[in-house]
């Protein structure tokens, strides 16, 4: 009686069957890992820019609100405490914007909201200047005692970044009835009603966001306009 010997070359089949299983397997594994990844990134990139956003629109909005303008300007002198009017009249630009500003110095403003975010408001005023560096996308603000002439000489340009990936910002004033592309105190003799601030962000993944909000200067003859920040936009694109 002869006995039947299973043959190698079927042993080999099957461990080339079992091994391409299990290369599927790991592949859809590796594949799904992948994805969930990327996925997490773009989240985490996503959640960061919204963030940055509100955080610079909100700060902006603040520092607008509390805009200031000495007394001949646009206040009677009785509603402004006896250490703001200490400003030297002629010598200091209260306020002016122009999203196309030189030196992409698009915002400028006297506020008594001058703190960075996150900072104890402190007393007095403070000049805060906004610069829009287009070629690396960046936000910069500078920001300056006026009633510290020694800590205001020790941050003269100093230039601090506050944004990144940022396209393009947008800068319109409400002069009562219209909405203008740039403001010059010194032209308009008063301060804008309202201060609107479009920004639009890119990040690495081509995936754009815009936020935008409209802030009344408290300090401007409103006319019974409200004082405070609308709700903050954000549209992704």
């Amino acid at each position: 009686m002869k006995r039947r010997f299973t043959t190698a070359g079927s042993t080999l089949v099957e461990t080339l069957v079992a091994v391409a299983i299990m290369v599927a397997i790991v592949s859809m594994l590796y594949g799904s890992y992948f994805v969930t990844a990327k996925t997490t990134q773009v989240c985490k990139a996503r959640i960061a820019m919204l963030q940055q956003g509100r955080e610079v629109l909100e700060q902006m909005a603040r520092q607008i609100r509390g805009s200031y303008a000495r007394p001949a300007v646009n206040q009677t002198s009785e509603t402004i405490p006896q250490q703001r009017k200490i400003l030297p009249p002629g010598q200091i630009d209260y306020f002016g914007g122009d999203a196309d500003g030189p030196n992409g110095e698009i915002l400028h403003l006297i506020t008594a909201n001058g703190p960075l975010a996150g900072h104890y408001p402190g007393d007095g005023l403070f000049e805060v200047t906004y610069k829009f560096d287009r070629k690396n996308r960046a936000l910069f603000v500078n920001r300056e005692s006026l009633l510290d002439p020694h800590g205001r000489a020790g941050r003269k340009n100093n230039w601090q970044p506050i944004a990144a990936n940022i396209s393009s910002i947008d800068l319109a004033f409400l002069d009562g009835q219209q909405w203008l592309p740039r403001w010059n105190l010194s032209e308009k003799k008063k301060l804008p009603y309202a201060v609107k601030i479009e920004i639009c962000c890119e990040d690495e993944n081509l995936h754009q966001s815009h936020y935008g909000t409209v802030a009344y200067v408290q300090c401007s003859q409103n006319q019974g306009r409200q004082t405070r920040v609308d709700r903050l936009v954000a549209v992704d694109k």
